[in-house]
Order: C-alpha cells, then structure tokens, then sequence
C-alpha cells in the first residue's frame, strides 16, 4: 500500500514539473536580423540564416507563444510579456581544416562572437546584455554555423531568469 501511495506521488509530481516546463518564458519574442560588424568576413546571408533558425529554435523549444515578424507590433496587452531579440556579430574566425585535422584538440576550430540583447516591449528593460561565444568545426558551412549559434542563444534565454 506504502509503495502504490509513493509511485502515485512521484507520477503527479513528474507530471507537474513536465507541464511547468512546457509553459512558454514569453507571451511573444519578436527577432530582429543580426548586423555584421565592419571587418567579419561572413557571407551576406549569413543574417538571414541566422534569423530563420533562431525563430526554428524558439519555436521548437517553446520559450514563446507567438514569434511576430520583424518589426511587426504586438498586442499591448501582452507588452509587458514581450520582448525584442536582436544583436549582432562582432568576431568570426574560419578556422583551419588542416590544423583541425592534423592537430586536433580544439585547434584549427572555427569561433563565433556575437553580443545578444533582449529587451521587454513594455518599457525597454533589458533583460540579457551578453556576449555569446561559440566554437565549432572548420567543416561546418554558414548555415549549419548558423544553428549552431541559434541553439546557443535559444539556450541562453531558456536559463535567464524573469
């Protein structure tokens, strides 16, 4: 009788904390393409492919109700619940195929600085202020680089607390 009571508690609690941790951070994320700081040497869709895996990611992990276009306004009764992504690149190393293959160890890799800025619609507090930094194969190509940086930001604003 002991053990049923203790494996119904632990099915409820389980079932508490799965549907907290599928409630959305924001009521709408409204993401602003990337700019490019003069001298990173990234193609010129770079930005495109970065704003569309970045509204991919968010919207897979759920961290928003609604994804808006860029520059589309939101409801102000939802103000307060909603903010504004944007930022920009400010580093990009290409990396060496042949250092990463011969050398290993992290050498040779390609790196990623971005500075990352969220601000609530409601009265411009910003909420994250950062530099992301990702490091990944010399391999990759812009648009798998892309996603790869759109997880790490997704990620980042997964974790920053309200």
């Amino acid at each position: 009788m002991r053990h049923r009571f203790l494996l119904l508690a632990a099915a409820i609690l389980y079932s508490l904390s799965a549907t907290a941790k599928d409630q959305p951070k924001f009521k709408s994320i409204e993401v602003r393409h990337f700019s490019q700081a003069e001298g990173v040497e990234l193609p010129p869709e770079f930005s495109d492919f970065l704003y569309a895996e970045l509204r991919a990611d968010l919207q897979k992990k759920k961290v928003a109700d609604q994804l808006p276009g860029e520059n589309e306004v939101a409801d102000p009764a939802d103000a307060a619940q909603s903010v504004i992504l944007e930022g920009s690149v400010l580093e990009y190393k290409k990396g060496s195929v042949v250092k990463e293959s011969l050398i290993g160890f992290g050498m040779g890799m390609r790196s990623l600085s971005t500075h990352v800025k969220l601000t609530r619609r409601s009265d411009n507090h910003v909420l994250i202020d950062k530099d992301v930094k990702v490091r990944a194969s010399s391999k990759m190509d812009p648009k798998q680089l892309a996603k790869f940086l759109a997880g790490e930001i997704t990620r980042e604003l997964r974790h920053q607390p309200e």
